[in-house]
C-alpha cells in the first residue's frame, strides 16, 4: 500500500460518543447492531461523501468501499476495537452492497 493512500483520522472525541460506543461494545462486542455500527462509522469517518459517512447518515452500506476506507484509517491504539467491530459488522452484514 502506498503511503499516499493512507488517511489520518481523528475520531470523534466527544465524551458522549465515546461513552456510547464503549458501552455498546461492552454489550455487543461483535457490533451486530446496525445502530452501534453506524455510531462507530459516524465517529470514524473522514469526511463528507465517504462510504462510512454515508453508512452513518443513511444506513446505506457499500461494503467494499467501507472496508477500504477502514483499512486506510490510522487511529490511536484505543480505537482499534472500534475498527475491528465495525469491520466485523460490515463483513457479516447480510445486505447487498450498494
Amino acid at each position: 500500500m502506498n503511503s499516499s493512500t493512507l488517511t489520518s483520522a481523528a475520531p470523534d472525541n466527544t465524551d458522549r460518543a465515546k461513552q456510547l460506543v464503549e458501552l455498546g461494545l461492552a454489550l455487543d462486542p461483535e457490533a451486530r447492531s446496525e445502530t452501534l455500527a453506524r455510531l462507530i462509522a459516524a465517529s470514524l469517518h473522514t469526511g463528507d461523501g465517504t462510504a462510512l459517512e454515508r453508512f452513518a447518515a443513511t444506513g446505506l452500506l457499500n461494503h467494499q468501499a467501507a472496508l477500504t476506507e477502514l483499512n486506510d484509517l490510522r487511529l490511536p491504539f484505543e480505537r482499534e476495537g472500534w475498527v475491528d467491530a465495525l469491520g466485523r459488522h460490515i463483513l457479516l452484514s447480510t445486505g447487498q452492497p450498494s
